[in-house]
């Protein structure tokens, strides 16, 4: 007997480890928050429970962690492969006794994708990577949704700079992220870039620059 969709996707929410964290999307009329958050758990296969973010995370949270809110939930499976667990859906309350937790309903759908699918689109911007105060300056290869590719020309080992936290100097926008691949080239070294930047800024940048969006949809 197929399963029913419930099943799927209480089959794909038990790919993420409780204790672990993942990125929360908040989405109100005006603008769009990011922030990472513990994942507690599913209780009954009717919840889903996520700590509450401190205030360091994410400052004044009481006006945008509330009840109907939508939010874009992502988790990263480390043992997956770098595959992707994601979801929409509105927050159901949240407790502040006997500790502060935020309750989800469970979704209507769960996306489950993988990282190196994901598209991205071919350019060539100049640009300007900043670690530490250092600038270093190259090109951006490709772009995407949640981040981008970056080449540099240098002879200097520059191995050391992944898992650094930096800032892409791009067209006057400053975005920021961590390295999170350094692969070395004839030429230089090419940087896997993770941004710290929602959907939504990242698709106004996008349009500024006329690149086509239609490409970057996610089919479940």
């Amino acid at each position: 007997m197929p399963k029913t969709q419930q099943q799927l996707n209480l089959e794909k929410l038990t790919y993420i480890p409780a204790g672990s964290v993942v990125d929360v999307e908040i989405i109100t009329a005006t603008e769009s928050k990011r922030v990472k958050i513990e994942f507690i758990g599913l209780l009954n296969e009717q919840y889903i429970i996520l700590n509450y973010p401190p205030a360091k995370r994410l400052p004044n949270a009481g006006d945008f962690i509330k009840e109907g809110v939508m939010v874009i939930v992502r988790a990263v499976l480390e043992s997956g492969g770098g595959q992707v667990i994601a979801f929409r859906q509105q927050i159901k309350a949240v407790a502040s006794h006997p500790c502060r937790l935020i309750f989800l309903n469970f979704p209507q759908q769960v996306q489950l994708f993988s990282l190196r699918s994901e598209a991205r689109i071919p350019t060539l911007f100049p640009a300007k990577l900043v670690i530490d105060e250092q600038v270093y300056e190259g090109v951006i290869k490709d772009i995407s949704l949640a981040g981008v590719q970056f080449e540099i020309n240098s002879e200097a080992d520059l191995s050391h700079l992944k898992a650094q936290a930096c800032q892409v100097v791009l067209s006057k926008r400053e975005f920021t992220g961590k390295v999170c691949r350094v692969r070395k080239r004839e030429s230089g070294y090419q940087f896997g870039v993770q941004l710290n930047t929602s959907e939504n800024e990242m698709n106004v940048f996008m349009k500024e620059h006329l690149i086509d969006l239609s490409v970057l949809e996610i089919t479940s």
